[in-house]
């Protein structure tokens, strides 16, 4: 068989392999990372479950660490990413990013009371700085001198109520930034006016191409009727009560608590 053919039909095979299953197949499943933490991502899992099932897939969740879903990526052995920052993908050419915002979050910055209003970028490299360690959108901001990266977004608040850090910048919706934090050493302020501000996308894996046109199609549709909106109206409704507060506990994802009356409290991890 000449090289040429032999070729053509590799690549033939390839495309196959990577392209949605036809109409009455068995779905495959993918395989998205989400985050360890889990602040944000519980309606966007939603919304690519339902993007994923009307090309006849379906879907697994795996809530790592970043820098271990890079690996994973870079190995070829993960799908894609749930959602991830525009910088991600400036930096991961392996990737395929679906040119559909699902939301848009801004980087806060977290301090021991009392907090200024604002914070001027040049400052953070004169202040020790944690944050989640593979947040691209934080990191950027920080010289390397600077930083302090931890585990989670709990660790990194941890690090500042114990004064292993002087600040800790977290990627968050402004309506979730809102939400007090507290610590076993007690509550952190937040600087009202945000750092940066970044849109996230969902993102494949350069093994998955095929799947970029028709998803990108299906969020498409799905924010033409409105149910992008309404995923994070009903969330931020959900977890923005005003009587509610998030606790940061050592390695874990930040945690609901709810008041239920004078004296008592109920926590809840996020969804």
């Amino acid at each position: 068989m000449p090289v040429s053919t032999a070729r053509r039909l590799l690549l033939c095979l390839a495309a196959a392999l990577a392209a949605p299953p036809a109409l009455g197949a068995e779905a495959t499943t993918v395989h998205l990372a989400t985050n360890v933490e889990r602040s944000y991502f519980p309606p966007a899992e939603a919304l690519l479950t339902k993007a994923y099932a009307s090309l006849g897939l379906k879907v697994e969740f795996r809530p790592w660490p970043l820098p271990r879903t890079q690996l994973e990526l870079r190995a070829g052995r993960l799908d894609g990413v749930a959602m991830r920052a525009e910088a991600f993908f400036e930096q991961s050419p392996f990737m395929r990013r679906v040119d559909v915002p699902l939301l848009e979050l801004h980087v806060y910055a977290y301090a021991r009371p009392p907090c200024p209003r604002s914070l001027a970028l040049a400052e953070l490299g004169q202040q020790r700085v944690t944050y989640q360690r593979g947040m691209v959108a934080a990191e950027a901001l920080v010289p390397e001198a600077a930083r302090r990266p931890a585990n989670t977004p709990s660790d990194a608040f941890l690090n500042v109520s114990t004064g292993t850090a002087d600040v800790a910048l977290v990627l968050t919706t402004p309506w979730m930034s809102e939400v007090p934090v507290d610590t076993r050493d007690g509550s952190l302020c937040r600087v009202s006016t945000p750092l940066s501000r970044t849109q996230l996308f969902h993102g494949v894996h350069e093994s998955r191409d095929a799947w970029v046109q028709p998803l990108t199609q299906a969020l498409r549709t799905l924010k033409e009727r409105g149910e992008l909106h309404k995923a994070w109206a009903d969330y931020e409704r959900e977890v923005g009560l005003p009587s509610n507060r998030l606790q940061a506990l050592p390695g874990r994802s930040l945690t609901i608590t709810q008041p239920e009356a004078p004296g008592s409290a109920l926590a809840q991890p996020l969804r």
